[in-house]
């Protein structure tokens, strides 16, 4: 009887790491800044505004990969609709035309985290590592590339992991000028977003 407990133990053992090794689960929030710039341009008889009239949403799986010393490494992969407004003014009229579409995109960022005052409920941490993007449609031009801070807490409760967290994402430059449309503004380089993630 006590050489099958062992063996049970033996077995079971690698799947009982490999669960405290990684987690999974669902990270969402909402932007607290535009993801395009805020550009008027003017012609001889026109006037056209571009801007992001709604921050949307942000929401998508996470995975993390636990390691020693407080450490670990996270991956997601979010959906984020990044909104586009543009209203067109005629100079020699009252006529205004306004078009608000959203353009699908995904962002990837992987994280390295490091946690701190380590206490069996509360662990403060911080993150900090690359991001990619990958938008389709109208806005194709803005960066995808750039570089992810954030700063948080995880609250361990009995069923699930809790994590609110402010993130800080800074994009490199876009792929070309919009400035040959109008109807393209550039990006907003500087973006904050508060995250929550639930974890298993």
């Amino acid at each position: 009887m006590r050489s099958l407990f062992v063996l049970v133990c033996v077995i079971l053992a690698p799947v009982a790491d490999a669960q405290h090794l990684f987690s999974f689960g669902v990270k969402g929030g909402f932007p607290l800044t535009d993801p395009l710039s805020d550009d008027t341009f003017n012609s001889v008889d026109v006037v056209t505004h571009v801007f992001s009239a709604s921050k949307n949403y942000v929401v998508g799986p996470m995975v993390e990969l636990n390691l020693p010393f407080g450490l670990a490494v996270e991956a997601d992969a979010l959906y984020r609709p990044l909104n586009l407004t543009t209203e067109t003014q005629i100079v020699s009229s009252s006529l205004a035309r306004r078009l608000s579409v959203d353009v699908n995109s995904m962002e990837f960022p992987i994280l390295l985290k490091a946690h701190f005052l380590h206490t069996p409920i509360v662990k403060p941490y911080v993150a900090a590592g690359p991001i990619f993007r990958y938008v389709l449609s109208r806005v194709q031009y803005v960066s995808n590339t750039g570089f992810a801070l954030g700063a948080g807490v995880d609250f361990k409760l009995p069923l699930v992991r809790i994590g609110p967290e402010l993130r800080y994402s800074h994009w490199g430059s876009d792929s070309a000028s919009p400035a040959v449309n109008v109807s393209l503004p550039p990006s907003n380089k500087n973006q904050v977003e508060f995250l929550i993630g639930l974890s298993f």
